[in-house]
């Protein structure tokens, strides 16, 4: 299994996520094959070149995150986004980063064909008892590692591994905050989690296409409805025209508006089956 390690490390939360990814690598040791981009290497840039040269199966990122970014090392660009999120198609990808799950993993899962393991809401812990943060972090990709290969059941690993924590720590705000890591924590795979859509028109596009809802660009569906919308104006201002010419007879006559209205709509669903044949290969 050929694992891209991405870790940076410039602030004192980031020092400890860098100390989980060290341990983490130690309990993995010899059975996985692995590149790393730590601290000063970890840019954009290097992630790029590395997916391209290395070409993993399986990325690991410890570090801060947001909703749509997982940050390179200084915190001020994303080694991953929705920008470049293309290049990790159909990849493992386990985070510990805040937030990464609530847009950019629903992306990666949805649009690109990825596994992604991360957390809805920020990754709290507390200093005194950051091992137990840790083994709960670090438990599905030592699972993964080892050989399992069901993420429903890393899932339930993860979620045992939290309990366990919460049942072994004193610290009342250690509790509390485990327990809010564990029912952050999403996993983005077949037999696990399933994300489900904010945007009204992605709900309503993943209710008629399924899946492939998922993966029409905002881009897209806004240029169809203004065509549609577009489309419905000039009908009626043709029948209109017609009408004051001749009534509902000449609206109906094979007049040469409708012809081309027709050539104009049939090219228009051509263009979108193609396109969603396109999407149903990504």
């Amino acid at each position: 299994m050929k694992v891209l390690a991405v870790a940076p490390c410039f602030d004192e939360a980031s020092e400890y996520s860098f100390k989980w990814y060290e341990r983490l690598r130690e309990a993995v040791k010899g059975k996985i094959e692995l590149d790393e981009l730590l601290k000063e290497s970890a840019t954009r840039e290097n992630f790029e070149r590395a997916l391209n040269i290395f070409k993993p199966e399986v990325i690991v990122y410890y570090n801060h995150g947001s909703e749509d970014c997982l940050c390179a090392q200084g915190g001020r660009e994303c080694v991953l986004d929705s920008k470049n999120l293309w290049k990790a198609s159909r990849k493992v990808i386990y985070s510990m980063a805040c937030l990464s799950a609530k847009k950019l993993g629903a992306e990666a899962y949805m649009s690109y064909g990825c596994i992604y393991v991360g957390y809805v809401g920020e990754f709290a812990f507390t200093a005194k008892d950051e091992q137990y943060f840790c083994g709960a972090a670090n438990s599905g990709f030592i699972a993964y590692a080892n050989g399992e290969g069901d993420w429903g059941k890393i899932k339930a690993i993860m979620v045992e591994a939290f309990n366990r924590a919460i049942d072994a720590v004193d610290d009342v705000w250690s509790k509390m905050l485990l327990r809010w890591d564990r029912d952050a924590l999403r996993v983005y795979a077949p037999n696990a989690d399933q994300p489900k859509a904010e945007c009204p028109l992605r709900r309503l596009a993943v209710r008629l296409l399924g899946s492939i809802g998922w993966k029409i660009s905002r881009m897209h569906a806004v240029g169809w409805i203004f065509f549609l919308v577009g489309y419905g104006i000039t009908m009626h201002a043709i029948a209109s025209e017609l009408y004051y010419k001749g009534g509902y007879a000449e609206i109906l006559k094979p007049q040469g508006e409708w012809i081309g209205l027709s050539l104009i709509l049939l090219g228009f669903i051509l263009l979108v089956r193609d396109y969603i044949v396109c999407i149903r290969k990504v």
